[in-house]
């Protein structure tokens, strides 16, 4: 395998841990945990998918799904997540029943 291939698994690899870990961290006691940006930043990328005429419950659920993922340390845009991080955007789209992204 070239080191790109192995580079680009390795990564998508983390990604997958780190997704387990965060479906495994979700709970009732997660949402009474946000903080005001982390609401914040959920409002954002409900009011950027508007346009897409979702179910508004799905939807929500799509977005705090994503939130999760995001360190509150780095200031990632929904989109920016979607395309840096494919598996979080397919993962959240069936959690939220979206079907395939």
């Amino acid at each position: 395998m070239s080191e790109i291939v192995i580079a680009r698994w390795a990564r998508s690899l983390a990604v997958g841990v780190a997704l387990s870990l965060a479906a495994l961290s979700n709970g009732p006691a997660a949402a009474a945990e946000l903080s005001a940006a982390d609401i914040a930043w959920i409002d954002k990328c409900i009011a950027d998918r508007k346009i897409e005429q979702l179910d508004p419950v799905r939807l929500r659920k799509y977005c705090e799904c994503m939130q999760q993922i995001v360190d509150d340390n780095e200031p990632f845009t929904v989109a920016g997540i979607e395309h840096s991080y494919p598996p979080a955007h397919a993962m959240c789209h069936d959690e939220a029943g979206l079907g395939e992204p």
